[in-house]
């Protein structure tokens, strides 16, 4: 083994003791924000979509996260809702923002007040894409509030991917995290790596 070699292997064993262990100490936030209810006031609300089953069959987990957007939009009666979401999973026929959208205007929600962002397949391009839509829509003098709206499990994670994403300051709605809650903190756990890899520039 020449010594380039040894030696990048060096490096990339140390990144990846350094990753595993900020992994683990990631996870104390995770819970512990998933703990709090959030439900920050805001201008705009980021509704993040989630997994699709079939055709148009929201997962039980976009199921809780519009339910609380719908609740939480009928008691904010000025704020706009942009569900994100593309149509990008195989046999998918509708987009996960058009889902949301079509649930949150069935619960009441006007039409006028919500803004698709339907060509994401990351929660990284949910932040990039939205960010675009309210520059294009806002009219105030001021810096519109912002905030988002996810699974309380998914709320450490998606604060920092906003942060990631150019957002100084935005707010949170937390919604119940369904099922088998244990098995998405693993996930998350695991998760964590790629969010770790992006931050320190290892990954595009």
């Amino acid at each position: 083994m020449n010594k380039f070699v040894k030696g990048s292997l060096i490096t990339l064993a140390g990144i990846a003791g350094t990753v595993g262990v900020s992994a683990a100490a990631y996870m104390p936030f995770v819970i512990n924000e998933a703990n709090k209810l959030y439900s920050d006031n805001c201008d705009y609300l980021l509704i993040l979509g989630g997994n699709i089953i079939g055709a148009d069959t929201p997962s039980s987990q976009l199921v809780e996260r519009m339910k609380r957007a719908a609740d939480y939009l009928n008691n904010h009666p000025y704020t706009v809702a942009i569900p994100c979401g593309g149509c990008f999973r195989k046999g998918q026929q509708k987009s996960e923002a058009e889902i949301i959208a079509e649930f949150l205007m069935a619960e009441g929600v006007e039409e006028e007040r919500i803004i698709l962002e339907d060509q994401s397949t990351t929660t990284f391009e949910n932040f990039i894409n939205a960010k675009v839509l309210i520059d294009e829509d806002w009219t105030g003098e001021k810096e519109p509030v912002i905030a988002f709206l996810s699974s309380s499990y998914h709320i450490f994670r998606a604060d920092k991917i906003a942060k990631m994403c150019g957002y100084d300051k935005i707010g949170k709605v937390s919604a119940k995290t369904p099922g088998n809650a244990a098995k998405r903190y693993v996930r998350e756990y695991f998760v964590a790596y790629e969010l770790l890899l992006k931050k320190v520039g290892l990954k595009k």
